[in-house]
């Protein structure tokens, strides 16, 4: 019998074909097994998620940005300071001040108990003459402590636009013009007006739960503080008028502003991530807003999108998890923030590279915490400094220290919000120190300079004069850096 071997050839499988079958089914199970361990990680990451939005809502009920905005402050209409900011704001000129007038400086060139020049008081005169009418409104506000502004929140929060900041800022700084003009014109009384309105208007803010915002407050603030600084080294406004307004910053220290921004932008911030969970805020769109060198580079952002995009509810969760923790750290006492933000950042710059947005998104908490410690040392000294005023104007003479104002004109002595201690209370030759130890934590003897906050040797506090001290002639000053020395006739 003979066999046909050419058919059983062409009968037998080659073995590279079950090679091809056999890398076919590798490649199908592992395929099927990357999509079973895609559901499976983001089941995992979901549950972590639910987890922890599941513990917030048990310890912190009405953590969410709806519920926080339903349960913010509503001053009746009729009693609300941001419908009054919002019209003064309206009347103001588009460009204001002018460029002429904001190269005087005059808030940063004069010593509070020094008067303005001639020619600067015209110049003042003149740029106010122009806004009588935003004047006469915002004048209005110095009894109206309470304010909400409208926010239309937008599809990605952190692009809302918040315009009545801007707003507030110029009408204080419009208001604390006022309040020197009417220094100069020896008006004390309507100059702490100015600079009650000045301060409410700051309080128009209210409690919005952004950072931005409480920025703004906090700046307007320690402005104001500034002009009262002024007005008392320009006459001698009585204890009645003094008294009215001490009431008013000691209720701006008690403000929670730091918690309450931090309370919302973790509200603010988990509804950026719901966002972007969505699909409806993309990853590039975000690092526009917040361009940091935490942000990754575009073709990472392009290439990696889907895969990154797994890992926004683990993300999300730890977001939240830093911002539960800052929320208990910003309770803590004010002296103890400053290492407390210095950890949390650290910690921060240590995250793995997939928490991008919590990477991109969580704010400088140094940065923001100093200015608000800053407010507050600028706010206690204020308010010890009112009182201090106070006692001096009845007894006649100056307290021999800041203890003696207790109970009388204060409750109880402010504390330095750098060091938990005490305020410092200094007799000099020609008046009364009041000051906390500032950034540097060094007590510098009351050495106050406001525009160089950050330089070791330097303080935080109120200066006061004694009676025959204050309303000084104007010194004659250097050139602008940027005006030609007048040359000699």
């Amino acid at each position: 019998m003979v066999i046909d071997n050419d058919l059983s050839e062409t009968t037998k499988p080659h073995s590279w074909v079950g090679w091809l079958k056999g890398i076919g089914w590798c490649v199908l199970i592992l395929a099927l097994l990357i999509v079973l361990g895609v559901f499976w990680y983001q089941g995992r990451m979901a549950g972590k998620l639910q987890e922890m939005l599941a513990e917030l809502d048990c310890n912190d009920p009405g953590w969410r940005l709806r519920e926080i905005e339903v349960a913010r402050d509503n001053p009746p209409e009729e009693e609300n300071s941001a419908r009054v900011v919002a019209e003064a704001a309206r009347q103001m000129p588009q460009q204001w001040p002018s460029a002429d007038f904001s190269r005087k400086e005059l808030l940063r060139s004069l010593s509070p108990n020094e008067m303005l020049s001639g020619e600067d008081f015209v110049l003042l005169s003149r740029e106010l003459a122009g806004v009588r009418a935003a004047l006469a409104t915002v004048g209005k506000l110095a009894d109206m402590p309470r304010g909400r502004h409208p926010i239309d929140y937008k599809r990605n929060p952190i692009a809302t636009l918040l315009p009545h900041l801007q707003e507030c800022r110029n009408l204080v700084h419009l208001l604390v013009y006022e309040s020197m003009r009417r220094n100069q014109k020896r008006d004390s009384k309507n100059a702490l007006i100015a600079c009650r309105a000045a301060l409410n208007v700051a309080r128009s803010i209210g409690d919005e739960p952004i950072y931005i915002s409480q920025l703004v407050r906090s700046t307007c603030v320690i402005t104001i503080c500034q002009a009262i600084e002024r007005t008392l080294g320009q006459g001698e406004p009585s204890p009645e008028d003094l008294k009215v307004l001490q009431k008013l910053l000691e209720e701006e220290d008690a403000f929670p502003a730091l918690l309450i921004a931090t309370r919302g932008e973790r509200a603010i911030l988990h509804q950026v991530f719901a966002a972007v969970d969505r699909g409806e805020v993309s990853l590039k769109e975000l690092a526009g807003f917040t361009r940091t060198a935490s942000a990754p580079p575009d073709w990472l952002q392009n290439s990696f999108i889907s895969l990154w995009r797994m890992d926004t509810r683990e993300d999300n969760a730890l977001f939240l998890s830093l911002m539960t923790r800052r929320l208990k750290e910003v309770q803590r006492p004010l002296h103890e923030q400053a290492a407390l933000e210095k950890e949390f950042e650290r910690e921060v710059r240590a995250l793995p590279k997939n928490a991008m947005i919590t990477r991109l998104l969580l704010p400088a908490m140094s940065k923001t915490g100093e200015t608000f410690r800053h407010k507050h040392a600028l706010l206690r000294s204020t308010i010890a400094a009112l009182a201090t005023e106070r006692c001096r104007h009845d007894k006649k003479v100056w307290p021999d220290n800041i203890d003696q104002l207790c109970p009388q004109y204060l409750a109880t002595v402010p504390l330095d919000p750098y060091d938990g201690k005490p305020l410092h209370y200094r007799r000099v030759k020609d008046g009364i120190v009041i000051y906390s130890v500032g950034q540097d934590g060094v007590d510098n003897g009351g050495n106050l300079n406001g525009e160089r906050l950050t330089l070791p040797g330097v303080d935080t506090g109120f200066r006061l004069w004694d009676a025959v001290q204050r309303r000084q002639p104007p010194q004659a000053k250097p050139p602008h850096p940027f005006e030609a020395p007048t040359p000699p006739t």
